[in-house]
């Protein structure tokens, strides 16, 4: 199969399956990027750190980047396409029918007991990051970890924007982390 089919593929698989936002999708996208080695760990996870970082959703920005990678500019337009895709047609049914969605009972109970399902990838998306992050190539980072705390503590102090806990955060890892 073409470089590029495969790309709009998984990544409207992604789209498709992925429910909660973009870093919901983080398993997925891991677990394809992975199996078609379009990334390797290190890679993905300087892919998840700039795409938090651009502007945009993340699972627009992630699935381009990936796209480029891997396909350069139509890479990154059908990955795009992908990932962007299902959402719109699903948007589209919703606004045909939402009124008979919105008052479907059946339909409130699944939407509202999906919520932890949804947190739990969240939860398991950070956590993998974080490990990724403080433990890989099989030592500790003691430097990050610290640096993190350290984030941690004056964004709960001074409740820092995200901004600017992303400028702080840069600047602290060029000062400590060179």
């Amino acid at each position: 199969m073409g470089t590029y089919i495969l790309l709009f593929l998984t990544f409207f698989k992604i789209g498709l399956f992925t429910i909660g936002g973009g870093y919901a999708s983080i398993p997925l996208v891991e677990e394809y990027v992975l199996k078609y080695s379009w990334a390797t760990n290190s890679e993905l996870l300087e892919f998840i750190a700039i795409s938090e970082s651009t502007p945009g959703p993340f699972a627009i920005n992630i699935s381009t980047f990936i796209g480029y990678k891997n396909g350069g500019f139509l890479g990154a337009f059908f990955s795009t396409l992908g990932i962007v895709l299902p959402s719109f047609i699903i948007i589209l049914i919703i606004v045909k029918f939402f009124q008979k969605f919105k008052e479907n009972e059946n339909l409130n109970y699944v939407l509202k007991n999906i919520r932890p399902i949804i947190l739990g990838l969240l939860v398991y998306s950070v956590l993998k990051i974080v490990f990724k992050v403080f433990f890989i190539s099989g030592y500790v980072h003691i430097r990050e970890i610290i640096m993190f705390i350290v984030l941690l503590i004056l964004n709960l102090k001074f409740k820092f924007s995200p901004v600017k806990l992303i400028l702080v955060s840069g600047l602290l890892g060029i000062l400590f982390l060179k």
